[in-house]
């Protein structure tokens, strides 16, 4: 096992070298000859030992090759590692209805909360995270994992189109998170979400209800303009930018704010009035929620790999030593 394997693409330049280094000592020879004579070349010229130019080009060529493997970072030997964590399930629902298309976040809402959930991510680590969507009907994409490079490859390819039927449906989603959640575990619970708060009848507080008499809190994020709102871009058929409209007028989409803080309330947790600042979903997360749950920090033992590029490349510098002290002549 290698901790940086993209070097190994190099190894092909060690046998590229030794056919040049042969062919660089062919031509030498065929030099020599070809401008003194043998008898001269022995009373004027080094004499060359075959030998010895092959020996060290073994030398050189093979430091070469351990030094690329200590630049790999050659990995084995198995140790245990003990790690002290908190031991949480975190589902966060985003909201990908067409609402988040709105531009009142840079670059919009929807780009915007995926690249808080990401600062999310890197904050718990060893945590299970799981990844709902929703608009008119929640969709689990990615179920409870630690696996977070796999998370974060499906975050990358949500967009508003991912979930099934319009609208925002903020209740269903936290059913839905509910649902996949152990009913009995001894690991803390949380949701995150993500939304402009524009609910379409899904009932979200009495899902908050269910959620607190599964002592699951929630930290509601709401993204978007709480004063003037945004508009909602689209392309028409040929391309062209324009703007969602109703009865003839454009759509401003608003954050609904009650509606996140009586859901944020219900369950004990946290309501962020986002709005158009940036922030770090990760830091908010860690400060406030974390803290709420309380739970009870666990020792589990991680499994590693040591780290053994000292002896290769220790080598690697002693032959390119003993390269420099040989000379190719007696």
């Amino acid at each position: 096992m290698f901790d940086r394997p993209f070097f190994l693409l190099f190894l092909w330049l060690i046998p590229v070298l030794a056919i040049l280094f042969r062919y660089a000592y062919k031509q030498k020879c065929r030099s020599a000859e070809s401008f003194l004579a043998i008898a001269m070349q022995e009373r004027l010229m080094p004499k060359r030992d075959g030998i010895r130019v092959l020996f060290r080009s073994i030398i050189l060529l093979s430091g070469m090759l351990l030094g690329l493997l200590a630049v790999a970072g050659p990995m084995f030997g198995v140790y245990f590692e003990e790690v002290s964590r908190k031991g949480a399930d975190i589902f966060v629902l985003l909201d990908v209805s067409r609402s988040m298309l709105a531009e009142d976040v840079s670059p919009n809402r929807l780009k915007r909360a995926q690249s808080d959930i990401k600062d999310l991510l890197q904050r718990v680590v060893g945590d299970r995270v799981g990844l709902i969507i929703f608009a008119g009907k929640p969709m689990i994409k990615v179920p409870l994992t630690t696996d977070h490079i796999f998370y974060n490859d499906i975050l990358d390819s949500v967009d508003t189109n991912s979930a099934p039927r319009g609208g925002t449906a903020i209740g269903d989603a936290i059913r839905k998170a509910l649902d996949a959640m152990p009913p009995e575990s001894n690991r803390d619970q949380a949701i995150v979400l993500i939304t402009d708060g524009d609910d379409q009848e899904s009932m979200p507080l009495e899902a908050a209800k269910e959620a607190a008499a599964r002592h699951v809190r929630i930290l509601a994020v709401g993204l978007g303009d709480t004063v003037e709102g945004g508009r909602i871009p689209i392309r028409d058929a040929v391309g062209n930018l324009t703007y969602l409209k109703h009865e003839g007028r454009e759509v401003w989409s608003k954050v609904n704010e009650q509606t996140l803080k009586d859901i944020a309330q219900l369950t004990e947790g946290v309501y962020i009035p986002a709005d158009t600042r940036t922030f770090d979903l990760g830091r908010i997360y860690m400060d406030y929620l974390s803290r709420l749950k309380g739970g009870e920090y666990q020792v589990e033992q991680r499994k590693k790999f040591r780290q053994q590029y000292q002896g290769f490349l220790a080598v690697a510098v002693l032959l390119l030593f003993v390269y420099l002290v040989i000379v190719e002549s007696k």
